[in-house]
């Protein structure tokens, strides 16, 4: 809807026009009015109308004064239809000098009025048309000349002529980097694309997203103020916007603020410093390079030595000293801050080695890592906590999995008796069937396993179980009865006993301790 100002000095004159014309049927509403020229006026220059109504005749400023001075104010936008009892050809003259296309006489009928309001749609919506062709076509080139500047290539004329129309406005830039959960980019760059076009950016003159990365944007903001405070008034706005428009994780740093587009490349790569620093600084606000500019990463040339102490404890199936040495040296690399990229380095060995020692024993490396994942691909992800969580789980899985092709390659009866049950505990098996199964005495079977693997066949059935029990009550909201009837316990009863056994306290307390044990 096209927004509609109307001026007249006689109320009656405003109800009749309100009340004749259909306006929304002709893409237009009524959003004010008013009895003279001077306050219309102001109400063009504070809400910018599409459209002005005006009466000629009126007191302290007439409509052709009101158009007058709109048009000498810079209001070429606004469109104007004048209107009045008066059929002077001198009215209609200076009406056409200044532009006025449409002349209404009263008293106002509804069909010319409806005629001349779809004559102006028409125009209207073709200059809006153009108006966006050339917006488009302007930020395109903003673009080209900014991402010129941040890669320090020589600019061409055309890319000077930009840079020059957009400095016309600044006082300081500054670059900022937004980094966001992949299936939410699209509606991040659209509602920052909004406001920088409108330039609403409290402080600025808008701006224009530069770079754009599978979870992360990077944008150039123009300033009218070259402030620190302006600056973060800016990146408070906008991260305000973007956290209520987007639900999943949101990052935002902010680069130094620059007095002059050529200096733009500075501002990025210290928005590049100060992103690396969220790795340990995960907040809800920007993080400005100001605020870490005087800090520094620690180098620690000992957490190699910490990495082989961590892949010999996979190797040898100790998840114990898996846990313990792993917490130790990311408590360490909290307490020392170390440098983010050695972090990396260091849990990539260790995936690496443990993959390698996988594979000599004859597993499929590449498909251990297709089921954990690469925890250091997207910058939303790389922080230290879940980096420690990835590679926690990345051992045991990987401890679990050398266990089993050593039992494998030693080869004999017993070792496929406790693969197959781990592929069967669910289901209700007797030491009688297995041994029909791998043609063995029943007696020798479970003598046998027993020697193998410390425990008897119906206890490993039963830890299987109950391992499992654990998993799903911490992933699933799960009653008792269903959880006894999934892991294979044909007695409720059997399986509440089997579970206090195991974990010291009823099913009903361990519930209770769920919530805790994940926070």
């Amino acid at each position: 809807m096209y927004r509609v100002l109307l001026v007249d000095d006689e109320p009656f004159a405003i109800e009749g026009l309100q009340l004749l014309i259909d306006w929304k049927k002709n893409g237009f509403e009524v959003e004010s009015v008013c009895g003279d020229g001077e306050e219309a006026a102001r109400l063009i220059r504070e809400s910018k109308p599409d459209l002005v109504v005006t009466d000629i005749r009126m007191p302290i400023m007439d409509g052709l004064e009101l158009i007058s001075q709109m048009r000498l104010e810079g209001h070429k936008q606004t469109k104007f239809v004048v209107m009045s009892g008066y059929s002077d050809f001198e009215y209609a003259r200076r009406a056409l000098q200044l532009g006025v296309s449409h002349y209404l006489t009263k008293p106002i009928m509804s069909d010319e009025a409806d005629e001349v309001l779809e004559c102006l749609n028409k125009t209207l919506e073709e200059e809006t048309r153009k108006q966006k062709v050339v917006r488009y076509t302007e930020r395109c080139a903003q673009r080209r000349a900014l991402t010129a500047l941040l890669r320090g290539e020589e600019l061409s004329d055309a890319d000077q002529t930009s840079i020059k129309r957009i400095s016309a406005e600044a006082a300081g830039w500054v670059y900022m980097r937004v980094a966001v959960d992949e299936s939410e980019l699209t509606s991040a760059v659209e509602e920052v694309e909004k406001l920088l076009e409108k330039g609403q950016v409290e402080g600025g003159a808008g701006g224009c997203i530069l770079d754009q990365e599978l979870t992360s944007f990077g944008m150039a903001c123009i300033l009218r103020d070259d402030s620190k405070s302006a600056m973060q008034d800016a990146a408070e706005l906008l991260y305000k916007a973007l956290r209520g428009s987007i639900r999943g994780s949101l990052s935002m740093v902010v680069g130094s603020l620059v007095k002059e587009p050529e200096q733009l490349g500075s501002s990025y790569r210290h928005a590049e410093e100060a992103g690396a620093y969220l790795f340990y600084d995960r907040r809800e606000r920007p993080l400005y390079y100001d605020e870490i500019k005087e800090q520094g990463f620690g180098y620690d040339s000992h957490l190699w030595e910490a990495a082989e102490k961590i892949i010999e404890a996979v190797e040898t199936n100790d998840e114990e000293r898996i846990v313990e040495r792993l917490q130790q040296i990311f408590d360490h690399f909290a307490d020392k801050r170390t440098m983010p990229s050695l972090i990396s380095a260091f849990s990539t060995h260790i995936m690496v080695q443990c993959s390698g020692i996988y594979k000599e024993l004859g597993g499929d490396a590449d498909q251990m890592l297709e089921k954990t994942g690469y925890p250091l691909v997207g910058a939303n992800e790389h922080s230290l906590m879940k980096l420690h969580a990835f590679l926690l789980s990345f051992c045991l899985m990987c401890r679990e999995e050398l266990s089993l092709c050593r039992s494998r390659q030693q080869g004999g009866t017993i070792a496929k008796v406790e693969e197959y049950l781990r592929q069967h505990y669910c289901e209700s098996v007797t030491v009688k069937e297995i041994g029909e199964i791998f043609y063995m005495n029943p007696v020798y079977l479970g003598q046998a396993f027993t020697r193998k693997y410390g425990v008897s066949i119906h206890e490993y059935i039963h830890q299987l179980r109950m391992n499992d029990a654990k998993k799903l009550l911490h992933n699933q909201d799960i009653s008792g009865s269903a959880l006894a009837e999934r892991l294979g316990y044909c007695s409720y009863q059997h399986f509440l006993k089997q579970f206090e056994k195991r974990f010291g306290m009823k099913l009903a307390e361990y519930k209770k301790t769920i919530p805790h044990l994940k926070s």
